[in-house]
């Protein structure tokens, strides 16, 4: 578990991509519960925010870089995420603007009848439309993103020597228990 809490120490590559599909996983998951569930379940993948920067800050200490690069590979991240998110609903067929606008044009007829407790229900119900609608365009833009990320990680290469963040890895059984 230090694997994805700790952003100490060094990982090899294939520890890195053995972390970045479960970190993947857990995302698609939580994706699909936030869809079918609670839209705001989704809030919960904030506390993996953690667990990537602390996989990506090894990786860069495994190629003897500061792991302060990885605010690079975060900023690499927003970008593609912004891109792949403005162009994959639209290939998938969902119009986010129009169901925004739909949903605040019928909102006015539930606010107006002053019943606070239908119009919660109301968004409540349209977001999750709106999540199932956006969840396949949604998780392939995660996997674009993480493949994007993981290929220009995949560019550092692992130190063979020891180095100032520690001894070079001895592989993932190792870091796994």
């Amino acid at each position: 578990m230090q694997l994805f809490f700790s952003p100490n120490g060094r990982i090899d590559q294939p520890t890195y991509w053995r972390a970045v599909l479960i970190l993947f996983g857990i995302s698609a998951a939580l994706s699909v519960v936030s869809a079918y569930g609670s839209p705001f379940l989704g809030f919960i993948s904030i506390i993996f925010i953690w667990p990537w920067i602390a996989v990506h800050a090894k990786r860069f200490h495994d190629a003897g870089k500061t792991g302060w690069l990885t605010l690079a590979m975060i900023v690499l991240a927003i970008i593609v995420s912004a891109v792949a998110g403005n162009i994959l609903p639209g290939l998938f067929g969902v119009d986010v603007a129009s169901m925004q606008r739909e949903m605040e044009e019928n909102m006015e007829d539930y606010l107006s009848s002053n019943d606070p407790g239908a119009a919660m229900a109301y968004v409540m119900q349209e977001s999750q439309r709106m999540s199932q609608a956006q969840l396949l365009p949604s998780i392939l833009a995660t996997g674009i993103v993480t493949g994007v990320v993981g290929f220009v990680m995949s560019l550092f290469k692992t130190d063979p020597n020891d180095n100032q963040y520690g001894p070079a890895p001895g592989g993932a059984a190792e870091i796994f228990n």
